[in-house]
């Protein structure tokens, strides 16, 4: 199940690696939603239905729009894919099977089902098992139930039951009574007053040998009968409450039963005994505050207590520092104490600091066994054989805590019998064969709250519910950190959580404060890196100032040979200190330090070696900056901005055009990861010439999102550094980014201090580059003679300094104005020239951009079939390159274009393909446009409906983005088609 990305068996869960959970009401609705019908286009209007039942307001679409948006911002933080896909009818998600609970539960039904039908009973039973233990509650338990979603979770609801009733069938079939009481008791607390399932819940404690328990059960039946109903319990009960007096009246199920105990003693395979048999009890106390792993408690039991006696079960936990698992291992041996009557055994392998000798470890389990010290052999290799002679006729669970390595484990396990062994270890131990690994975690959020409030205390906790969510924050959800910041609370009345929540958030001093008495974060970090190689610590050290995010594998291989970073990658992962968070589309994985460890690992070390590692840090940014400045001047157009002017070293693997848009596609995720670990180390300069050097494929993308992200931490780190050129740069891109949004305060704001900035330096490409988007800002403010201004200024400033493009930019902007005007002579003459400078830069890009002006030029001359041709060349360079932006324009125009021509079918595709790249790009003035033009085909087509609800659609958008006249115009004629509806 370690594949599960999502779970809405429950509470709504978000697996993610890194980042803030998702906790805003309407886009947990959202997603829920979506995942309810996985795969599949959702309606907005099922949408809406699902988020205000039934009344959305007047905004709901655009509502909507920005959900998916954050939606899509959570998930790219967390490190995970962004599947959530926009077409004209919905909205949806792609998940696989093995990433979405309830899919993976039907699944298993379905293959369960079949084994069951062909007479697999016991493979059946297991898959049943897998499914039951994906069900944590009442689907979506945590939100709103929508009426939207009504038929999807009962039928979720009713599958989950009949799965109840078939396993609870296989397990008494096959043996498991104590399996069969957990589904029973589970039955009751739905339907406390079903009598059969208590009568049937008794019979199992009974079969189970826990009679104790089966008369306590006959007690609560009784009595919930009385007081609820006031009706005594029927003959089929009080038979079943007779037989729990009693007690076992009929031998075990063969397959839990093990060789049992003699009642007499024997004698044993290596000496006579005198007396009775010493059964061993030493497991350590059970936490009385122990909280969450109820879904690891359960794969557990089924585990050691489920499989068949010829072959013992041996379960690893593993884990990174402070993840509970010596907790886990105790609750489980507590829990599952009557399946081993023949004792439980702990001991400490002490992995981490001095591993235990097997040979020492061996000898005291044969002692624990009882077996004579006299008769204890010398030969390690005898006395392993002892005690797998002595494991085979019993029934023992051994515990074996703080393993370091699978052959401190070999010599100990036992060969055949019913006895299991329980492992933790801060590694994977992936050597070992036989073992089923359970790998743990940090807490969710529900458990994580739940395990502070039992420390801490629940008044204290619940009343300052914020400062509680941000400790947690703090901590990673990491059960020790939690601890440890809970039982401060509890000892310290003068200390509130608020106060501790503010303490934690300086992180020099974070892990200081995770530490009570013999309790600290820092030192279980200890143990872990004190048993790293030399190599591997100095990448964990180095990881440790990187990871401010997820990263990529490449990232580190600047430092050393690949295979060798990929090896010691490999045995931090194995050590638990690095995980796998993701795996990209190419199939590289991405990985992830917690964000505890990354701390403990930039303080950790001598201060040459902390140097180091800064250094180290260097290295890496560095190298990945000249590769991604390379693969920015490979990439199929000429830039139309400003990136920095130190020279580019020589490129050793020259890269293609395509080959340039690959590794940008594939290396996406790792850019503001590197740039926040740029700026978290004081690398400022880094921040920022990274930021601006992948700004030209995110123009071409449209990635808005990552584009603004990025570029204000690049902004704070040019102000950090003082570099004023920096600053410009990152302004502009920032006001750019906002014209595309149609964020028309930001976009001024940025691009006034971007021009002052550029004229401060001297840089006069900046300022012109600058200038036109201003003059962009106000054209599209209807403010046209002091856009011409701006225009002709940066013409001015490009034709100085000898730069082409930027000349064929500012000439193409000229010319809308003075197409704005109905000058179409003039505009005729800078795009000509503007058209003749692209075709002499051998730049189809900019090319394909003056053609796009050209064709709105022939439309006001009246010349569709000229500005069709135009748009349709266009739009294959756009196509050619992945300017996704750019074509989504263009299939706008070209919708307008054919429109003129009559060709309504191919009109209606192109516009319906522009609505939804604006959508999911989150232009909104494309997506208006687009709506608008396709409202007023179907107006002319006669398709009224339809043509309502594009009109609307395009008055909404507009309105949103503070469009009134195109808004104004928009309503106006949804009024004309709307006898009644007012057009303001």
């Amino acid at each position: 199940m370690d594949s599960l990305r999502y779970e809405i068996l429950g509470p709504l869960r978000l697996h993610h690696a890194q980042g803030q959970p998702l906790r805003a009401s309407k886009p947990r609705q959202l997603l829920a939603t979506l995942l309810l019908h996985p795969n599949r286009f959702v309606s907005t209007d099922l949408i809406a239905d699902a988020l205000w039942e039934g009344s959305p307001p007047r905004s709901a679409t655009a509502n909507i729009r920005t959900y998916v948006r954050a939606l899509r911002g959570v998930l790219q933080e967390a490190g995970l894919p962004t599947p959530i896909d926009t077409s004209a009818s919905g909205y949806s998600i792609e998940v696989g099977v093995d990433e979405l609970d309830a899919s993976l539960f039907e699944s298993l039904l379905a293959e369960a089902g079949h084994l069951r039908a062909v007479g697999d009973g016991r493979q059946a039973m297991a898959l049943f098992t897998r499914a039951y233990n994906l069900w944590r509650g009442q689907p979506l338990a945590d939100l709103n139930i929508a009426s939207a979603w009504e038929g999807s979770i009962a039928r979720l609801d009713a599958q989950y039951r009949s799965l109840v009733d078939t396993l609870l069938d296989l397990r008494l079939e096959y043996g498991d009574a104590t399996g069969a009481a957990v589904l029973l008791s589970g039955r009751l607390t739905e339907d406390p007053y079903d009598e059969q399932l208590w009568a049937r819940l008794i019979d199992a404690l009974v079969d189970a040998g826990r009679s104790g328990e089966a008369r306590t059960a006959y007690q609560k039946a009784t009595r919930t009968l009385a007081e609820d109903l006031g009706v005594e319990p029927g003959p089929e009960l009080q038979a079943a409450g007779a037989r729990a007096e009693r007690g076992p009246g009929r031998a075990r199920p063969a397959v839990l039963q093990a060789v049992p105990p003699p009642e007499e003693p024997q004698p044993g395979p290596m000496a006579e005994r005198v007396g009775p048999r010493q059964v061993p009890s030493q497991l350590p106390l059970d936490l009385a505050d122990f909280s969450g792993r109820n879904d690891e408690l359960i794969r557990l039991r089924d585990l050691i207590c489920g499989r068949d006696p010829v072959r013992p079960p041996i379960a690893v936990i593993s884990g990174p520092p402070g993840t509970g698992k010596t907790a886990l291992a105790v609750r489980l041996g507590h829990l599952v104490r009557e399946f081993f009557p023949d004792g439980q055994i702990y001991l400490d392998m002490r992995g981490a600091t001095q591993p235990r000798d097997p040979a020492s470890a061996l000898h005291d389990l044969l002692r624990s066994l009882d077996i004579p010290d006299s008769a204890v052999p010398a030969d390690p290799d005898r006395r392993s054989a002892a005690l797998r002679s002595e494991l085979a006729s019993r029934r023992v669970l051994i515990v074996l805590d703080d393993v370091g390595a699978a052959s401190q484990v070999v010599p100990l396990m036992p060969g055949t019998g019913a006895s299991a062994l329980v492992v933790t270890s801060r590694s994977r131990l992936t050597d070992l064969a036989g073992a089923d690994v359970i790998a743990l975690d940090t807490l969710d959020h529900e458990e994580a709250s739940e395990l502070l409030r039992r420390v801490a205390g629940k008044d204290r906790i619940d009343s300052d519910s914020r400062a509680a969510d941000e400790i947690l924050t703090a901590c990673g959800n990491l059960p020790l950190a939690i601890r440890i910041a809970a039982s401060r609370l509890a000892q310290r009345p003068d200390l509130t959580p608020a106060e501790l929540a503010r303490r934690l958030q300086d992180e020099t001093q974070r892990l200081d404060e995770l530490s009570i008495g013999e309790l600290a974060v820092r030192t279980s970090a200890d143990l872990s890196y004190d048993s790293l190689r030399a190599e591997d610590a100095r990448l964990y050290r180095l990881i440790g100032h990187l990871a401010v995010g997820d990263f990529s594998g490449r990232s580190l291989e600047a430092l050393a040979a690949p295979a060798a970073t990929r090896r010691s990658l490999d045995r931090l992962i194995e050590a638990n200190l690095v995980q796998v968070s993701s795996v990209d589309q190419g199939g590289r994985p991405r990985y992830r330090v917690h964000d505890l460890l990354r701390l403990h690992a930039t303080e950790i070390g001598d201060p040459g070696e902390r140097a180091m590692a800064v250094a180290d840090l260097t290295t890496v940014l560095e190298a990945f900056l000249d590769r991604c400045r390379w693969a920015t001047q490979a990439l199929p157009f000429e830039y139309f901005g400003v990136l920095e002017s130190q020279p580019l070293k020589p490129d050793p693997l020259a890269m293609s055009a395509s080959e340039a848009v690959t590794w940008f596609d594939e290396e996406r995720n790792s850019f503001i990861p590197a740039i926040r670990a740029a700026a978290h180390n004081g690398l400022h300069e880094h921040a920022w010439r990274i930021a601006a050097a992948w700004a030209p494929y995110l123009d071409m993308r449209a990635g808005f999102d990552d584009w603004l992200e990025s570029h204000r931490i690049g902004l704070a780190s040019a102000r950090a550094c003082g570099d004023l050129r920096g600053q410009a740069i990152m302004l502009r891109c920032i006001g750019q980014c906002a014209l595309y949004r149609d964020d028309w305060p930001v976009a001024e704001r940025s691009l006034t201090d971007a021009l002052a900035l550029f004229d401060q330096v001297g840089d006069q490409i900046g300022y012109g580059v600058a200038s036109v988007g201003f003059g962009t800002f106000l054209r599209e403010r209807a403010t046209l003679d002091q856009a011409f201004d701006r225009y002709e200024t940066a013409m001015t400033a490009f034709i100085e300094a000898g730069d082409a493009n930027g000349e064929a930019v500012a000439r193409s902007a000229i010319a809308s104005v003075c197409l704005r005007r109905d000058d179409t002579g003039t505009a005729g003459r800078h795009l000509a020239q503007a058209f003749l400078l692209g075709v002499r830069l051998g730049d189809p890009h900019r090319e394909a951009k003056v053609r796009r002006r050209i064709a709105e030029l022939r439309e006001q001359q009246g010349r569709h079939d000229q500005a069709v041709r135009q748009l349709r060349a266009a739009l294959q360079i756009f196509l050619g390159i992945g300017d996704d932006h750019c074509a989504a324009y263009t299939r706008t125009e070209l919708g307008k274009a054919l429109v003129s021509l009559g060709e309504d079918a191919a009109a209606r595709k192109a516009l319906l393909d522009a609505i939804e790249a604006g959508h999911r790009l989150g232009d909104r003035s494309v997506e208006a446009q687009a709506a608008f033009q396709l409202g007023q085909s179907h107006q002319q087509a006669g398709h009224l409906d339809s043509a309502r609800r594009y009109l609307s659609r395009a008055a909404r958008v507009w309105q949103l983005v503070g469009a009134d006249e195109q808004a104004a115009e928009a309503r106006r004629q949804l009024a004309d088609l709307t006898p009644g509806l007012a057009a303001g």
